[in-house]
């Protein structure tokens, strides 16, 4: 029991062990209260509560540092044909911006 527990009542200490239990339990808060038949609003009520008294405070979020890459480009093969019969062929990466200029070119549209 720590120091600011010592001047609870017993209400406060049964509210604040279910606090504990469902945080502890990793389920939601709504899961545990459904599965110890508690209702979620007093689960709610009574964290508030606890919390202005000092006694109880949420666990921290933590967050862990991540390291991003850019996507790889897929390197493939495309071979388009055209309506005039004209093949256009792609290897290695290509992008939306390139394909589109290659086939307007192609087609004869500027």
């Amino acid at each position: 029991m720590l120091d600011g527990e010592l001047g609870l009542s017993a209400k406060q200490r049964y509210w604040l062990e279910r606090i504990r239990d469902c945080e502890e339990s990793g389920q939601t808060t709504k899961s545990y209260a459904e599965a110890h038949s508690l209702s979620v609003k007093s689960l709610y009520r009574w964290r508030k509560r606890l919390a202005q008294c000092g006694v109880w405070s949420p666990q921290a979020v933590r967050f862990e540092r991540v390291q991003w890459s850019p996507p790889q480009p897929i390197s493939c093969e495309w071979r388009i044909t055209l309506p005039n019969g004209v093949q256009v062929e792609f290897s290695g990466s290509v992008d939306g911006a390139e394909v589109s200029a290659v086939l307007c070119a192609a087609m004869g549209v500027r």
